[in-house]
């Protein structure tokens, strides 16, 4: 983690397209976001749905949610529907209700995007959720006598309405950000549930926030040093944001006016994002590895890319395949790759260079922040990764033609 922190997260648009990347201090991209445009995300988005058909032998519900949008609604994601048909009678969802819906996951290829009515707001200390009324803490929450300050206050607040867990990132915070921001959440939803109920039916009532507001606030200013945009209306966006949540980050803003040379030039944004796109990434050592998207899994194969003497096989194996593995926990988190993952490592016979070699594998994984569980190696060198899917994968987002 010592070499990101003094990376950059640059953002900048591009034919009405918000780019966003996160570079380390060598200036090599980690992390591409982008907003607006065909392939923006609308996970967090909430709107108000239509029920357009209830199958019951899959468990789901088939809800367009904006005019010819349908999304997969899973009945048991729906304990806290909030109906807004007029005057309906209590009772199970039917085909025709209206209802308020937020999308919990991207469409995936020929796949729908997920639906819910277990409504989640989330800001910097805490997430207001209607799945779980009362007060929760993060697992990682580890301050005893915070919590039962917390708790305690808790029990006077009234939220009857909602629940809310209390994020890592509150451990740091005083009470008193903490429970303005629960305030805030709560009055967010009481307005959102208005809305509701007079707005028109598939219309949206919630816009998330952009990708990069999202990765700040989730912690990227951990690994920060400075955060730059030439695009003054995100900028002020960035500044607002950062004056009232993370004042100590404020300094690391900066607004680029530069007219002869442009962020996309300075940080050779077209081509970076140009390679995240290719199949071929080479290595250091001479070897590469090939990375092929296909319908059912993403494949990844690490070659040597050049002769090696058998005296010293093993040994150079093991290079190459180290130099591999940093490689492709970049380039996982690079491109948003997900589902099952396979790669296939150079071949090695020392099983104390295989074990030296899946250490090293999930040390490099362990700061995705998207769950990510490995498989152990097989006796054909094959790892098998499972990442959750939640985001479109970069290849399904941006094409050659939006960087012209």
């Amino acid at each position: 983690m010592s070499e990101t922190k003094k990376g950059k997260l640059v953002i900048t648009k591009k034919n009405q397209i918000t780019f966003s990347l996160l570079l380390n201090s060598r200036g090599i991209a980690t992390q591409i976001n982008l907003d607006g445009g065909k392939g923006e995300s609308a996970i967090g988005n909430i709107y108000i749905g239509r029920v357009d058909n209830i199958v019951k032998n899959i468990n789901a519900a088939f809800i367009e949610y904006a005019p010819g949008m349908m999304g997969y609604y899973p009945l048991e994601e729906g304990s806290t529907p909030v109906f807004t048909n007029p005057g309906r009678k209590p009772g199970p969802m039917r085909k025709g209700d209206q209802m308020i819906v937020q999308v919990s996951k991207d469409a995936l290829k020929s796949k729908d995007p997920v639906l819910t009515s277990d409504i989640n707001l989330t800001g910097k200390y805490v997430v207001l959720t209607l799945a779980q009324k009362g007060l929760h803490f993060s697992n990682k929450f580890r301050d005893p006598e915070k919590k039962k300050q917390i708790q305690k206050d808790f029990e006077g607040f009234g939220y009857e309405e909602a629940g809310f867990i209390i994020r890592t990132n509150a451990m740091f915070a005083d009470p008193s950000q903490i429970y303005e921001e629960m305030d805030f959440y709560y009055d967010l939803w009481l307005m959102l549930k208005d809305c509701g109920l007079y707005n028109n039916c598939l219309s949206q009532i919630y816009q998330a926030p952009p990708s990069y507001m999202v990765n700040i606030r989730d912690g990227y200013e951990t690994i920060l040093g400075e955060i730059l945009t030439d695009d003054p209306e995100i900028y002020e966006s960035l500044r607002g944001y950062l004056e009232k949540y993370q004042p100590d980050d404020l300094e690391k803003l900066k607004f680029y006016d530069h007219r002869t040379v442009s962020l996309h030039t300075m940080f050779n944004i077209d081509r970076q994002i140009t390679e995240a796109l290719q199949k071929k990434v080479w290595l250091k050592s001479g070897g590469y590895i090939i990375i092929e998207p296909t319908e059912a899994l993403v494949s990844i194969d690490v070659n040597t890319g050049k002769y090696i003497s058998e005296k010293k096989a093993e040994d150079e194996y093991l290079k190459v395949n180290l130099e591999a593995a940093a490689e492709i926990a970049r380039q996982i988190l690079l491109r948003n790759l997900s589902g099952i993952i396979i790669i296939d490592f150079i071949n090695m016979k020392s099983e104390a260079y295989k074990t030296m070699l899946m250490d090293y594998l999930k040390s490099q994984l362990q700061f995705d922040p998207v769950k990510t569980n490995i498989v152990e190696m097989t006796k054909l060198n094959l790892v098998e990764i499972t990442r959750k899917k939640i985001r479109k994968p970069i290849y399904e987002l941006i094409d050659i033609s939006m960087l012209q």
